[in-house]
């Protein structure tokens, strides 16, 4: 079958949670070249009497990190998003976003500015490069 691998592959990162293209880009980009923990993807969390989804959650460490794309996230509802960050932290959970180019050109920089705030919250893993020219370590250093 053609594409077959592709498409195993894009199975099984669908039911790992990943349900776009820029979630797909921050775990092939940023969570795996990088060696950050897992988190918990499209994690449902409780807002008042409503349900939110958290696009990536490091549940043991506070930090929720939140992945804008324009399609789900038009200027007009960024105003919601904020709101719900607010909330949360008023629970001890951070958020941090990222858009497109933040995971396409910038995904080394942004797996730093993760594996800092993760060591800030007590994660003892260390960011790891992804090659020769990756600056993840940069933000990492203490």
């Amino acid at each position: 079958m053609r594409w077959r691998a592709d498409i195993l592959v894009a199975l099984e990162e669908i039911s790992a949670g990943v349900l776009s293209n820029l979630e797909r880009g921050y775990l092939r980009n940023v969570e795996r070249p990088h060696r950050l923990p897992r988190p918990r993807r499209q994690a449902r969390m409780r807002q008042g009497q409503r349900s939110a989804y958290l696009d990536n959650l490091y549940d043991d460490f506070g930090l929720a990190v939140e992945l804008d794309g324009l399609g789900a996230h038009p200027a007009d509802a960024r105003w919601r998003d904020i709101r719900r960050d607010n909330y949360f932290a008023g629970s001890g959970i951070v958020t941090l976003r990222y858009s497109w180019a933040d995971i396409t050109v910038r995904s080394c920089q942004v797996a730093g500015q993760i594996g800092l705030v993760l060591r800030t919250r007590g994660w003892t893993g260390a960011i790891r490069p992804c090659g020769a020219s990756c600056q993840a370590g940069f933000h990492d250093r203490g």
